[in-house]
């Protein structure tokens, strides 16, 4: 028992500690961050769907999240990102897409069927009235007694009618308010997707290709680097995304994110172990930044798989303290309440 809790809680921190290298970008200052943050959540990930900027950390989620911090930093405001965005992926990437004929016909053509129904109810109304008046001149006795008849029972015709009306109004305008709708509407966006064609492997080559052609155009650019670093990560592809980090330590300024991604290659390429190179990584990461959260997430995990509890807590609750935005509060709390419990196990 005591086993399977150790496995589970080492998979929680590990799992954690990658969630912590997502992003090396840093704002110059909170306003800025604050900025580019709302602009990315009102975008949405080509590759998810179903995620923003910020909820998704597939690589190109990633490329365009940096692509919207960068805009932002010089100076680019919230509609010329997203027109830059709509012009490279298509209105699909909106959450809110602007009124198109698409869209305009998406909506309005149950209201276009509803008023076409109601207008022909009206003329084949009006058109059997019109027979009605045009025949009884010219029958006989007979036939006006039973044209007196049919007549009679046109009050219930017409009732008949309004509640077939009625009935085909409500269900019009229910029709909006009903989750089809909604699906009818997402499924809409999802066709007009530009990347709808491409499969997965097939989107993330293609993010590839033009992350490395910015890089071409801009060969010492340090966040296209480490942007890079982040693919080949997720890709499990290490030895190109230690490459790709040292790059943009190379061409930028020294970073404790930077260095901080750099051991986090190092740690899962030697099989979730800090090495003596991935701790020398850190040592530098921390004396840059000693609240650096990366770096400090994979301390406290490789001190709690060597049962270290006390220096595991103190490391998740010092990252609790710092109140950094990159930390979720509610999984570290229940670290730390696993840790006391192993702990006071052994």
């Amino acid at each position: 028992m005591n086993k399977a809790l150790v496995t589970f809680i080492f998979l929680f921190a590990s799992f954690m500690a990658k969630a912590q290298i997502v992003d090396v970008w840093q704002f110059n200052s909170q306003e800025e961050q604050d900025y580019s943050l709302q602009i990315a959540s009102s975008l949405r990930c080509p590759q998810c769907q179903n995620q923003n900027l910020l909820e998704s950390n597939a690589p190109t989620a990633v490329s365009m999240r940096h692509q919207v911090f960068k805009m932002v930093a010089e100076g680019k405001n919230k509609s010329q990102i997203q027109q830059y965005m709509t012009d490279r992926y298509g209105e699909f990437v909106l959450y809110n897409p602007p009124l198109t004929l698409g869209t305009a016909l998406l909506w309005g053509l149950p209201i276009i069927a509803l008023a076409g129904i109601l207008s022909l109810t009206f003329y084949l109304t009006r058109r059997q009235k019109y027979h009605y008046r045009h025949d009884s001149a010219e029958v006989t006795q007979t036939t006006k007694q039973l044209l007196v008849s049919v007549t009679d029972e046109s009050p219930s015709q017409q009732k008949r009618n309004t509640v077939f009306i009625i009935v085909l109004f409500f269900a019009t305008i229910g029709y909006f308010f009903i989750p089809r709708f909604e699906l009818t509407y997402r499924e809409y966006l999802r066709i007009s997707d530009p990347l709808l064609s491409f499969t997965p492997l097939q989107q993330e080559q293609n993010d590839l290709l033009r992350l490395q052609n910015d890089i071409r155009q801009s060969p010492e650019n340090s966040e296209l680097w480490a942007t890079l670093g982040e693919y080949y990560l997720y890709q499990n592809s290490y030895d190109n995304a230690l490459i790709a980090y040292y790059r943009a330590l190379k061409y930028g300024d020294e970073n404790a994110q930077i260095y901080s991604a750099i051991a986090t290659v190092l740690y899962y390429q030697a099989g979730q172990h800090l090495t003596p190179d991935a701790h020398a990584v850190i040592n530098k990461a921390l004396a840059l930044d000693n609240n650096e959260v990366t770096a400090l997430m994979l301390v406290a995990s490789d001190a709690f798989m060597n049962a270290n509890y006390e220096q595991a807590i103190d490391i998740w609750q010092k990252l609790l303290d710092s109140n950094s935005s990159r930390i979720n509060r509610s999984q570290l709390i229940e670290a730390i309440h696993m840790a006391k419990i192993m702990g006071n196990k052994k």
